[in-house]
């Protein structure tokens, strides 16, 4: 009687204490099958008689607790420069602009001295801003004479195409030039022109400016250009691109270009426009003109 009632409190000791024998964290989930005819799957419920169901939630904590604690002490991996992923500042890295690398790299760095950031307003409100570039300098006049897009003052666009008319222009808008030191001028329309929607504007600067050289010669079809223009925080914007093999649409001016370039994805801002277009030795052969 003696030995049946220690095996008795044994095997309640053992019952109200299951971490002792198994893991269950290691043990295996076992799926009950409560369609089987069986009593073989189905749990004992005197096998768990005075279990307290928290000890398992408890142990579960305290294991993943000790797990985080492990990880925050762990060494930290040493980071290595050389290892580390590097974007280089220009976009000369690329596969596809190796062979103009050189070139490329000298257009650029001569066109960004030239461009520069034009907006407008009309009655206190913004118009447009756009992209613009210094053509001439007057030495004793200290005025510069900037060249952009007729869009900085158009009010209206054509209802249908540039032929059907209808375009309007606030030569009396408020017309500023945003200078690369960071400060702006007013600037003032000296001539506009519609047709190759062109518009010319005086300031007036303290110190001389860079003027670009000019390409006179027709844009050839597969040609290789860069074309510029500065955003609203003056950031210099740049796109490579080819000529198209493709010409004007009959709702478009007959001295327009096309240009495909992989960087350009249809999503085009306002300030593109009147950014100049410049061939592999940095001479300017055009200007952006997006029809609105």
């Amino acid at each position: 009687m003696g030995a049946g009632v220690e095996r008795s409190n044994n095997k309640r000791t053992m019952a109200a204490d299951p971490i002792s024998r198994v893991d269950p964290l290691a043990k295996k989930k076992k799926v009950v099958d409560l369609g089987s005819d069986s009593d073989e799957d189905l749990p004992n419920p005197s096998q768990w008689a005075g279990v307290n169901p928290d000890s398992f939630s408890d142990d579960y904590l305290a294991m993943m607790e000790k797990a985080r604690l492990d990880e925050e002490s762990a060494p930290r991996p040493v980071k290595i420069a050389t290892l580390d992923y590097y974007k280089p500042p220009t976009r000369f890295h690329t596969v596809g602009l190796f062979p103009v690398c050189r070139s490329g790299s000298k257009a650029v760095l001569h066109a960004a001295k030239f461009l520069l950031g034009v907006s407008s307003s009309l009655d206190g409100r913004p118009l447009r801003r756009c992209s613009g570039l210094w053509v001439d300098w007057d030495v004793w006049k200290k005025t510069g004479l900037v060249l952009t897009t007729a869009q900085l003052i158009r009010t209206k666009d054509a209802p249908y195409s540039v032929w059907s008319g209808g375009e309007e222009y606030a030569t009396d808008a408020d017309v500023t030039v945003h200078l690369l030191n960071g400060t702006s001028a007013k600037g003032q329309l000296v001539y506009l022109q519609p047709h190759y929607d062109l518009a010319f504007l005086t300031v007036q600067v303290d110190q001389p400016i860079n003027v670009p050289s000019l390409n006179e010669k027709n844009v050839k079809f597969a040609q290789e250009v860069f074309w510029f223009r500065r955003d609203n925080s003056l950031d210099l914007r740049i796109t490579y691109a080819r000529a198209e093999y493709l010409n004007p649409t009959m709702f478009e001016r007959h001295h327009n270009v096309y240009f495909r370039s992989p960087d350009v994805h249809g999503d085009d801002n306002e300030y593109d426009n009147g950014g100049a277009v410049i061939d592999l030795g940095g001479e300017v052969v055009g200007m952006v003109n997006v029809p609105k």
